[in-house]
């Protein structure tokens, strides 16, 4: 029986592996049951649904060389493991949630078949630091760490992953370095309060700025142990910027040397950190119409997909996006939001959706945003135009704590954050806790 073949190639390494043996045999020879007087087909998947890195069958006739061979799921490439021309085998990519079509490409040849993959995201939602409603700050172990009022997130690299910078600057004021290297979380600094980091390109520097007032630049870099180091000669004034408050208004661009800040009040500039200038590029009636208020909990994301800015603003109510034109010129366009309701609503990001109070913004490889709803107690994302439920309750800031994404609760998350994997990390402020969300 020429299936049978294949499957022995399949389970043949497990038995050798359980049976005690010191000889594990790792490739076990395939029969070729290719018949080139037919035409090449695409006949059956196996199975129809599933999560990323479980295995598949695709059915057919078609070459044994899976050199010859690529299997795409929507446009994902899926890793090929076997072929014995009449069965192929690999592992589901990643994907987007939903039905997405089988293509199949033997040399120049595409095979597009009617067959759909219903394809269902992992995700997981646990706590890194912190303990719900316990309202004190403590350094440690991550079972034993305590915070109190976390604004922003930016994520480092590590030894072996990404390590977490958390910034305190709403009644308390202090930097803290969270290491998932070593499990435990100590400050690094208190220089006063200060809005959330933007990290560079090469992931082992960041920035913060002083919140109000005359505002001083701090850089911290890896190599120098994380130690808080005044930019010299540099100093953001009301004068040069307004008196707004920076919360999360602090971002790279595509070049390190440009450091973009935005106050809550609707004032943006550029910092120069080569020449140290400072450039305003935004004032506060430059938002499309809206009087974006005096709210001091605004973030400001940069996305390398989009190649522009997108900013939350609280008492707007929504999210702009801020370009170049084309005559160099900075203008801000409504993107998402604005809708007001006392309820949390889904749909399209202008026509429908209410996003009661958006706060911290995140963007990921394939640029789809997510972003925090303070009040409405949720973690939201945009995707091709329409707004929808990530994690968290709706309007139900009270929901128990739990590792079911749609299940639990946030009360008050104000940043939100990638790492190097897509990962996100949340600081859920009135829980006291710093959690990731992590979807595959």
């Amino acid at each position: 029986m020429k299936k049978k073949q294949l499957l022995w190639f399949l389970i043949s390494p497990f038995l050798f592996a359980c049976n005690g043996s010191e000889v594990i045999e790792k490739i076990h020879e395939t029969g070729n049951f290719y018949d080139p007087q037919k035409p090449i087909s695409i006949d059956e998947l196996l199975p129809s649904w599933g999560q990323i890195d479980q295995n598949f069958i695709v059915r057919g006739n078609f070459p044994k060389d899976t050199a010859q061979i690529k299997v795409y799921f929507d446009t994902q490439q899926a890793v090929l493991l076997a072929c014995d021309g009449y069965e192929l085998y690999g592992m589901i990519p990643k994907q987007a949630p939903g039905y997405n079509q089988l293509s199949v490409v033997i040399g120049k040849d595409s095979l597009v078949p009617d067959i759909q993959f219903k394809y269902y995201q992992k995700q997981s939602l646990k706590n890194i630091v912190g303990a719900k409603g316990e309202e004190s700050y403590v350094e440690g172990s991550f079972s034993e760490s305590r915070i109190e009022n976390p604004i922003g997130l930016g994520t480092v690299s590590g030894q072996n992953g990404d390590n977490i910078i958390m910034v305190e600057g709403e009644w308390k004021a202090r930097i803290s370095l969270i290491s998932l290297d070593d499990n435990k979380m100590i400050k690094v600094a208190d220089v006063g309060y200060c809005g959330g980091p933007a990290v560079t390109s090469t992931r082992d520097k960041f920035y913060v700025i002083n919140r109000e007032g005359n505002r001083n630049i701090y850089s911290f870099s890896k190599v120098d142990g994380w130690v808080a180091t005044p930019v010299a000669d540099l100093t953001i004034t009301n004068e040069m910027l307004s008196g707004g408050s920076v919360t999360g208004g602090l971002s790279f661009a595509d070049d390190d040397r440009y450091l973009y800040v935005m106050t809550g009040d609707g004032n943006m500039g550029c910092i120069d950190l080569v020449d140290k200038d400072f450039t305003k590029i935004l004032g506060s009636g430059d938002w499309d119409g809206v009087n974006v208020g005096t709210e001091w909990l605004s973030y400001l994301v940069y996305s390398k997909y989009y190649q522009c800015f997108f900013a939350t603003q609280k008492g707007a109510n929504g999210i702009f996006k801020i370009t170049k034109n084309t005559e160099g010129k900075w203008e801000a366009k409504k993107f998402a939001g604005f809708n007001n309701g006392d309820k949390i609503v889904l749909g399209h990001r202008l026509n429908d959706a209410v996003l009661k109070a958006p706060s911290g913004i995140a963007v990921n490889k394939d640029g789809e945003i997510y972003f925090c709803s303070q009040s409405g107690s949720c973690i939201l994302k945009i995707k091709n135009d329409m707004v929808s439920l990530v994690a968290g309750v709706p309007d139900a800031w009270w929901t128990g704590i739990s590792n079911v994404p749609l299940e639990s609760g946030f009360n008050q998350p104000l940043a939100i954050v990638t790492d190097f994997e897509d990962n996100f990390y949340i600081a859920d402020r009135d829980n006291r806790l710093v959690r990731k969300l992590t979807i595959e």
